[in-house]
């Protein structure tokens, strides 16, 4: 259902010793635009690079087996294969699956999208997607600055502020996925002081899920004015929230666009391109949903040919509603 595709969007969440506008990362300098960064992948130490010319995170097959093979990798995890853009602007088929927690020094970061590269030495390297939902990265020397990084704050400090509070008990509501009393607890904190990114974000993708749809528009159309382009991962689910949200009050055109634009910010999240997608043999169904969803629209608006084209992209990544759409009228995909 759309509602748990969202809950399990790739979402960041900070933990950190305090609250801070600036999240530093130690970095150790191995060559030119090459990092060692102390790493953990869903519990285990993995030797790690960080690099600004990778756009995504990935891992040696060699690594990916260890993993999988001893249970830190599940088949849940495994989203099945896609085609690649290589930071030498070459194309290559690899495997596709999410990483629940890394964590990079003081930082975690949940449900994180990332590749195996069969022919990868390295064996996890990330780049600056890894951190996009947070804000600006930038390189000083041996650090890794992320500011304004202060969007969820940790529990175990002592003593805690009201809005801190407030942050807190958000994150765990969504985690628990009560949404109603999650949306309560943000307008709670939009008394005390302003949302930032990406809990604005947040309140965009609960309003979605509760139906809300004008309050959802009116918040997406100001978030998208805002910041649309500092996160394409971010960016991929507010669009899909407004093309919800426009196909709920029937405003078929405005939904197309904003889902033809969450499309265009999968791509870019994950540098690739739809003539690629259509190549591999991907079965990703949270983008499998968003296109599925974009074909109805276009059959709405009478546009048979889109909207074929659409579920026939939407069967490729593995959408089991475009899957028997294209079977039941014989269209091969």
């Amino acid at each position: 259902m759309k509602m748990n595709r969202l809950l399990t969007a790739a979402v960041c969440l900070f933990l950190s010793m305090g609250i801070h506008a600036q999240t530093v990362i130690h970095l150790e300098k191995e060559s030119e635009g090459k990092y060692m960064v102390d790493a953990k992948l869903n519990g285990v130490g993995v030797v790690t690079y960080y690099t600004e010319e990778s756009w995504y995170a990935s891992v040696s097959s060699t690594t990916y087996l260890f993993l999988y093979e001893n249970g830190y990798i599940a088949n849940a995890d495994v989203k099945g294969m896609t085609v690649v853009k290589m930071p030498n602007g070459k194309t290559t088929k690899a495997g596709s699956f999410v990483i629940r927690s890394l964590r990079i020094g003081n930082v975690i970061v949940k449900d994180l999208p990332a590749f195996v590269v069969a022919k990868q030495t390295v064996p996890l390297l990330i780049g600056s997607s890894t951190f996009d939902c947070f804000g600006e990265v930038t390189i000083d020397g041996d650090r890794l600055i992320i500011n304004d990084a202060d969007e969820v704050v940790a529990a175990t400090e002592e003593t805690l502020s009201p809005s801190d509070q407030l942050k807190i008990r958000i994150q765990e509501l969504m985690e628990a996925e009560d949404y109603e009393k999650a949306a309560e607890a943000m307008a709670e904190l939009r008394k005390v002081e302003p949302l930032t990114m990406y809990q604005e974000y947040q309140y965009i993708v609960v309003q979605n899920i509760l139906g809300h749809s004008d309050e959802t528009i009116s918040t997406a159309e100001r978030w998208l004015e805002d910041n649309a382009g500092k996160s394409a991962t971010l960016d991929y689910w507010v669009y899909d929230c407004l093309g919800d949200s426009y196909a709920r009050k029937k405003l078929t055109s405005k939904s197309i666009a904003m889902y033809e634009k969450a499309v265009q910010s999968y791509c870019r999240m994950f540098n690739t391109t739809e003539k690629e997608i259509k190549k591999s043999a991907a079965r990703d169904e949270t983008l499998g949903v968003t296109l599925f969803d974009l074909g109805r629209q276009y059959a709405s608006a009478g546009d048979h040919k889109k909207a074929v084209d659409r579920c026939k992209l939407a069967a490729k990544c593995g959408n089991k509603g475009a899957v028997e759409f294209c079977e039941k009228f014989k269209i091969r995909f």
